[in-house]
């Protein structure tokens, strides 16, 4: 449905004929994944399993962004491979976006020659696994209307390639149609997602222990990264990449622990205990030179689509039916803020700075004694520069909140690392589409809220929700400065016809257009509005 608007990723289901059996499933070439950003040791990874794999015949895809595929160079030239196993080599394009329709002509071969026990594909160092995991599931139509840009990854290439429908042999040419219905009919089959001839086990992710706090402070974008092979138009920070590599992982590798001071370290503890926040349901290890048992990785029978997008830290937390307090090891925690009442643009503007700024806040557990302060590398105490920037601790954030000048559109907000964004939602608050226009969904997503008490007699849905993930989280001040930009009984009791002359303190003056809902078609009329901004 068009106007059903929803903070969990679309979850496509797998293409599988009803009548299959056990023993085609059997057949199906079991996969792999292994994500990771430039450096954190996903070559070394896909090197071990190589030397341990023993008799299992492994058949590898290795992708480079750039033309020279370095990776799978090496691998060739380490012999790994043997006589009556394969290498594909994939580069100049991303499997997450550009070179999708690639990757499934490539693993159907695979799948089809039936020499292989398995299938290890190393990804290119900017690679988001969603997406990559998506191309496993999804049917051709999907997967075509993806190729041509209505969902598709984030990392554009310069040169285009053959969409899906070409990767499959399969004409989109009108004259053809015919003759590929008759192909179809004569071999009994017709195009498929990869989840015919392979099954997606394990996505693992590989993190550099020693480089993570580094990375999750930088505002460094992708482009920047002279390693990373990204396009000019890729407009990702290589900390949101991070997150959403880690976030979207059935394993996570806590690689290189010799480098922050070995497994008990309380660096370390820090390290783990923030990954298991970010992602609670994935299996962690922590590996030296990504030494780890092959058990761990191949054949886990682990990845399941729906609950691998629902994994991430932040949902987990919407999840739960109120937020309950956790223990706070290492300092790392977690708070949701919720409000009926609209956020005073201005106020929220005030206050939300220094996401991610984790010099700010103590790097070392922080005494019981309140009189010893810890001075920051700012010169300040711990409690001076919480103050003036509350969420430096916030590492990620993610919700939706309600502005008083966009009264009848929820923002979307979140944060990775240093990077806050806030975008105008498709969608506006149900309340203002109106109850004569609610489908069946709609309908049910109402009394799902009034069932928790947040539909409002006056406003209905509208409201504020928002998760923080973060290290030394001062919890009370965070939700006083939230609760304070939030607006006031008499801000509240001079009503919508005051709002709309708040400053836009966001949007640069643009913000008046989701004021008001004035219908789906005069809204789609407006051509590209949702434009987000960031800090």
């Amino acid at each position: 449905n068009s106007k059903t608007r929803t903070m969990q990723a679309e979850v496509p289901k797998p293409n599988l004929p009803g009548d299959e059996t056990e023993a085609a499933v059997a057949k199906r070439l079991p996969v792999t994944v292994l994500s990771g950003f430039l450096g954190a040791g996903k070559t070394t990874l896909l090197k071990n399993i190589l030397q341990n794999k023993k008799d299992l015949k492994v058949a590898v895809i290795v992708n480079d962004m750039s033309p020279l595929n370095l990776d799978a160079n090496e691998i060739a030239g380490s012999k790994l491979i043997r006589q009556e196993e394969k290498m594909v080599a994939m580069q100049n394009g991303c499997i997450c976006c550009t070179l999708r329709g690639d990757l499934l002509e490539r693993v159907k071969e695979l799948s089809e020659e039936q020499k292989y026990d398995y299938l290890v594909i190393e990804s290119t160092g900017i690679s988001e696994p969603l997406p990559v995991a998506q191309t496993f599931v999804m049917d051709v139509d999907e997967m075509t209307a993806m190729e041509e840009g209505e969902e598709g990854g984030e990392c554009p290439e310069e040169e285009e390639v053959d969409d899906l429908s070409k990767a499959m042999d399969v004409s989109g040419a009108e004259e053809e149609n015919q003759e590929r219905k008759e192909k179809e009919e004569d071999e009994n089959k017709k195009p498929m997602s990869l989840s015919h001839y392979s099954r997606l086990d394990t996505m693992v992710t590989v993190v550099d222990s020693s480089n993570l706090f580094s990375v999750l402070q930088s505002i460094q974008a992708l482009t920047e990264n002279e390693m990373g092979g990204a396009s000019d138009e890729d407009e990702r920070t290589v900390c949101h990449l991070m997150i959403d590599q880690i976030e979207f992982a059935n394993v996570i590798l806590l690689n290189k622990v010799d480098l922050v001071g070995g497994e008990d370290s309380e660096e370390m503890q820090k390290v783990e205990g923030l990954i298991k926040k970010l992602n609670p349901k994935a299996k962690v290890y922590k590996t030296h030179k990504s030494e780890v048992d092959l058990a761990k990785l191949l054949d886990t029978k682990l990845f399941d689509m729906e609950e691998a997008s629902t994994s991430a830290g932040w949902i987990q937390e919407l999840l739960k039916p109120e937020h309950t307090p956790e223990s706070e090891e290492y300092g790392v925690s977690s708070f949701i803020f919720r409000s009926t009442r609209p956020f005073h643009p201005r106020r929220l503007k005030e206050i939300v700075n220094g996401f991610g700024e984790l010099n700010k806040v103590v790097t070392v557990q922080e005494t019981q004694n309140e009189k010893q302060e810890t001075i920051s590398e700012s010169g300040k105490t711990s409690w001076e520069a919480k103050k003036d920037s509350p969420f430096s601790g916030v590492i990620r954030s993610k919700g939706q909140i309600w502005l008083a000048n966009a009264k009848d559109w929820p923002m979307d907000m979140h944060s990775a690392g240093k990077q806050l964004e806030i975008i105008p939602n498709d969608v506006p608050f149900l309340h203002a589409i109106g109850e004569e226009n609610w489908d069946e969904d709609e309908k049910a997503g109402v009394e799902e809220i009034k069932a928790k008490g947040r539909w409002d007699a006056e406003f209905g849905d509208r409201g504020s929700e928002l998760v923080c993930i973060g290290i030394n989280l001062d919890k009370k001040l965070l939700m006083s400065k939230l609760s304070e930009a939030c607006l006031t009984d008499k801000e509240m009791a001079a009503g919508p016809e005051a709002w709309i002359d708040f400053e836009d303190a966001f949007f640069g003056g643009d913000i008046k257009q989701y004021f008001e809902f004035a219908g789906f078609g005069e809204e789609e009329e407006g051509g590209d509005s949702h434009k987000g901004h960031h800090h």
